[in-house]
């Protein structure tokens, strides 16, 4: 069973829906804004999450300019490709390479992914694994609480003071690991 935290409308971003960017959505993720090469930090967003994860984006660019945004759209469709991807490698197919692993090889080999949902944080978390970054992991370890959506991201940590702290964090472990 998969639980959320909220639901709620949010608005779409404004975009041209290129033939790329509908296959990157159907395929499960796309940059809403891609990193530079070699970029140290993303964070990865799924669902009605999305406001605070560019708000607290929209604020780590003053410090971190080359940083990127990553939207996931299917996190299942994800972790399926990179499966059979995986799978593939492992029968002698060099060459397959899943959706994601082609997202994340942009950043540096050492970057720090920051992941929130409103949901359970191993929905995205896995994504460390992917290509070995190390994942800072924000969501509802436990359920119950009531409340407006602001208390109780508070109350989680998966509002956009807390997606900065996870920057925060991940970008020390980083300097400390050098």
């Amino acid at each position: 069973t998969y639980l959320r935290l909220s639901t709620r409308s949010i608005e779409q971003p404004k975009r041209e829906l290129t033939p790329a960017l509908t296959d990157e959505i159907i395929q499960g993720a796309y940059w809403h804004k891609k990193p530079a090469n070699n970029s140290a930090l993303a964070i990865v967003y799924i669902g009605v999450i999305a406001p605070e994860a560019k708000q607290a984006f929209e604020q780590l660019l003053e410090e971190m300019p080359d940083a990127g945004l990553l939207a996931v759209t299917s996190a299942d469709k994800l972790y399926s490709d990179w499966q059979k991807a995986k799978a593939a490698r492992q029968k002698g197919d060099k060459s397959a390479r899943a959706h994601i692993e082609n997202l994340l090889a942009v950043l540096a080999n050492n970057a720090g992914l920051v992941t929130v949902v409103d949901g359970y944080p191993t929905t995205l978390t896995w994504l460390g694994g992917v290509l070995g970054h190390r994942v800072e992991g924000l969501g509802v370890n436990s359920f119950g609480q009531s409340g407006d959506s602001i208390d109780l991201y508070k109350h989680y940590r998966i509002d956009a003071d807390a997606i900065l702290d996870a920057c925060a964090s991940s970008c020390l472990n980083l300097i400390r690991n050098r």
